[in-house]
């Protein structure tokens, strides 16, 4: 049995239980009214046939007597009524007709005790409240009995009457309220139930959903949706732990992503399918350098421009003060972040000692803003949550580069050339090759020792970095010997620049300890593509290239010809 019909069957059993308990109280009550009711009555016939048989007395009728009973039996419609005398009595008055030897065991009990006594007797299927009060001699009745009856005292019994009372009807009608009050609680019942589960059956459904989503949750599996219609406190308990599973399934998959573009993609979805967030920006801070970049923009953020953002010498509040800033907190509360017309939020969030990210986010009112401001607990969990798997892709991906850079001029080296000509090369790209070599620079180290050596390949890659854009490649191919790739270049242009390069180093002085001296550039340049020759025969042309400068004479640029001998 389910949740919802064990609910169901729950009320059900306890209203039956209660309507039950009410239906028992209601008969119980309904017979103590009407056995009450019927002895009241009774009573008040007992003290109206005293006070009459009292009035023959002093009025000297007691004749009439039989008459006065009989009126009384037909008016208070009483199916029989029996007066008898004490022993006492009818010793000082007679029998009074009355056969003293015929009293009941009742009357007997009465007259004795002094008690009234009641009992349930039936004649021809009908029931009667039988009553038998006894009458009590007392002087401060009006007349004084002890005035007639002289050889009785205080609290004596004179007599007693009998009276037979039909309560058929009071019967009848306890039957028939007892009958109504059951169609009315099953109907209540069946009623209750259908309306119980109308209202419970959501709620008994949602505690089913829950439970398996947190068993799916126990056991690792976090893709459960708890759906409910329940727009409560029941819905805002549905709704957190969807939140809570959706988190940690985007943890998980996260923590497998290779790199930190895709998660920065994740991010991305979660805040525009999950939080109808639709204008914002990523930026990552190097805290160390104190820059910027975007890491990640909404297309809907069609109004700023990026390199605006990076470029600019003003720091974001949120990123000096790393709290939460929002526009309607003051006018123009960071300048870098202010745009007429919009309101914002930006959230800090640390990766480490040496990065952060800041989330900027812009939306066209104040209303949506206090939406947003809403969310930001939850937008925080899943900054949080991914905190320390972007700390890792940041630390893998610096160990990366570290591998990938010469330390000593900071430019890549052989091991980047080859991974990148192997993985980030489309096939469409066009670019020209300048293979770049220090004239007799082992002269230097034998002459001037290592440290001066240094010096000179340093400063040949503070040369080379001034003469490239940033799309461009320096590399390091080994020793003495540089590699350049200048992107959508012809020869004439590749040829400007490193003779312009050769210009620049030859300028260069460079001093030891027992003198000053300049050195000179060979270079030769290919371009890729050429013909059907591959990337790295490119490459190897711009060495033929470079050997034919050294060969005539050094100090020169050289561009590869097919007839050049190697």
């Amino acid at each position: 049995m389910n949740t919802n019909k064990k609910v169901l069957v729950i009320v059900f059993m306890m209203l039956g239980i209660l309507s039950i308990s009410i239906i028992l109280n209601v008969w119980v009550n309904f017979v103590d009214f009407g056995k009450k009711s019927t002895i009241d009555k009774a009573n008040s016939i007992a003290e109206s046939v005293r006070d009459g048989l009292t009035a023959h007395m002093i009025l000297d009728s007691m004749d009439k007597r039989e008459l006065f009973l009989e009126n009384m039996i037909k008016h208070q419609k009483v199916r029989s009524l029996r007066v008898i005398r004490s022993k006492k009595i009818i010793q000082e008055f007679g029998d009074g007709t009355l056969d003293p030897y015929k009293y009941d065991d009742i009357e007997k009990n009465v007259l004795n005790s002094a008690q009234t006594i009641t009992k349930i007797v039936t004649h021809n299927r009908d029931e009667f409240l039988r009553i038998t009060i006894p009458y009590i001699a007392t002087k401060y009745s009006n007349p004084n009995c002890l005035t007639c009856h002289v050889n009785v005292k205080e609290g004596e019994v004179l007599g007693a009457i009998s009276l037979e009372l039909d309560i058929s009807e009071i019967k009848e009608t306890t039957y028939d309220a007892i009958v109504k009050i059951i169609i009315i609680s099953i109907a209540f019942l069946i009623l209750a139930f259908f309306i119980a589960g109308y209202y419970i059956r959501p709620y008994i459904k949602l505690f089913d959903d829950l439970e398996e989503g947190i068993s799916k949750a126990y056991k690792g599996d976090f893709s459960h949706h708890v759906t409910t219609n329940l727009s409560n406190e029941a819905g805002k308990v549905a709704q957190r732990l969807n939140d809570l599973s959706e988190i940690f399934r985007f943890k998980k998959t996260i923590e497998l992503d290779s790199d930190k573009e895709k998660i920065y993609s994740r991010i991305q979805h979660i805040l525009e399918k999950n939080f109808d967030i639709k204008q914002f920006v990523i930026f990552e801070n190097n805290i160390l350098q104190k820059v910027r970049k975007v890491a990640l923009k909404s297309e809907a953020l069609n109004f700023m421009d990026e390199s605006d953002i990076e470029n600019s010498d003003i720091t974001c509040r949120s990123f000096q003060t790393n709290l939460q800033v929002c526009s309607t907190d003051f006018y123009k509360i960071c300048d870098l972040c202010y745009k007429k017309g919009k309101e914002s939020i930006c959230l800090p969030f640390t990766i480490s000692d040496e990065f952060s990210l800041t989330l900027l986010i812009y939306v066209n009112d104040e209303v949506e803003l206090k939406r947003v401001r809403e969310l930001v607990p939850i937008i925080s969990n899943y900054f949080e949550l991914t905190e320390p798997v972007l700390q890792t892709k940041f630390l893998m991906k610096k160990l990366h580069e570290k591998a990938l850079i010469d330390p000593m001029t900071t430019l890549y080296n052989r091991r980047f050339l080859e991974n990148y000509l192997d993985n980030e090369l489309t096939g469409s790209e066009t670019f020209s090759i300048m293979m770049i070599d220090i004239d007799y620079f082992k002269q230097v180290n034998d002459t001037y020792g290592h440290d001066v050596g240094d010096d000179v390949i340093v400063k040949l890659a503070e040369v080379l970095k001034n003469h490239i854009k940033g799309s461009d490649l320096a590399i390091r191919y080994g020793g003495e010997e540089f590699l350049l790739i200048t992107f959508n270049t012809s020869i004439e242009v590749a040829t400007k620049i490193a003779n312009a390069i050769r210009v620049d180093f030859s300028k260069q002085i460079f001093k030891s300890a027992t003198e000053s001296f300049s050195k000179t550039l060979s270079i030769g340049i290919s371009n890729f593509p050429n013909s059907n020759a591959t990337v790295w025969q490119s490459i190897k042309f711009a060495d033929i290239a470079l050997y034919n400068a050294k060969e005539r004479g050094r100090d020169r640029v050289i561009i590869y010809k097919q007839d050049m001998e190697y």
